[in-house]
């Protein structure tokens, strides 16, 4: 469940009046890592649905998997509660904290690497031009509440592939990571990522571990998420509204 209506009064100039709204659904996540025995990883304030692939996602950006051979088993054991069990000892510290809805990784995992693509992906700009309308037509439960951020994946020819939405713009994009993972399309060397706000540092690195070679957002980039992109070689987007759009990084790659 992604929304949930709720009771609320309205305030209009002198006027009040009881009335009733849509919300997006914020609730914890637990992932579980499991070997012998299983603990808790990480807690992730999450829009549930789609748990699998976030999990999957989340754990591929932390260092803990690298592709589907590192699990054993994943399952969904409660409403809140995903246990991953891995084919060996776990590899990097356990998270002894909350993942906040807006936090994400927030610093520990991609200042240590970056991969630097390998892809000769290029795409016009009237692909470019076409995806925020595209992602906002797939956005069915922003549309109802405006709450939500959204990650969507597309081919070079802007066709949809993915669309996943979150109160977590992290957990969005660890979400389409993870349903790559799941059909071993990683690296995905061949696709571009658009993402419904700004595109700060995780976002992108995320997107870069991922192996994504041109990623877009409506908004503004950050000074660090520039630098990542350049280095890496990702042709990074900003500001994509209407008909322009500000390509910060390898404009080689926009036709």
């Amino acid at each position: 469940m992604q929304v949930k209506r709720v009771n609320l009064v309205r305030v209009k100039g002198n006027e009040e009046y009881s009335d009733n709204d849509f919300v997006a659904v914020e609730e914890p996540l637990n992932i579980r890592t499991c070997f012998r025995e299983c603990e808790d990883f990480a807690i992730i304030m999450r829009t549930p649905g789609n748990d699998i692939e976030l999990s999957l996602g989340f754990l591929y950006s932390e260092n803990v998997i690298s592709s589907t051979q590192d699990i054993k088993n994943i399952r969904q054991v409660e409403d809140n509660i995903v246990e991953v069990w891995l084919n060996k000892p776990l590899g990097v510290r356990k998270r002894d904290l909350i993942v906040n809805s807006s936090c994400g990784v927030c610093g520990r995992a991609f200042l240590y690497t970056l991969n630097i693509l390998k892809s000769n992906l290029k795409v016009k700009k009237e692909i470019i031009y076409s995806l925020p309308e595209k992602l906002k037509e797939g956005q069915n439960a922003f549309n109802v509440t405006g709450g939500l951020h959204a990650t969507a994946l597309f081919d070079a020819n802007g066709e949809l592939l993915y669309l996943y939405e979150d109160v977590g713009r992290h957990n969005a994009v660890d979400k389409v990571v993870g349903k790559l993972m799941m059909e071993n399309k990683l690296p995905a060397s061949s696709y571009i990522m658009q993402v419904s706000g700004r595109l700060g540092y995780e976002i992108v690195s995320k997107g870069v571990k991922a192996g994504i070679p041109v990623i877009c957002g409506i908004s503004a980039p950050t000074s660090l998420a520039v630098e990542i992109a350049e280095e890496a070689g990702v042709a990074l987007i900003g500001f994509l509204r209407g008909k322009s759009f500000n390509v910060y990084t390898h404009k080689e790659r926009i036709l």
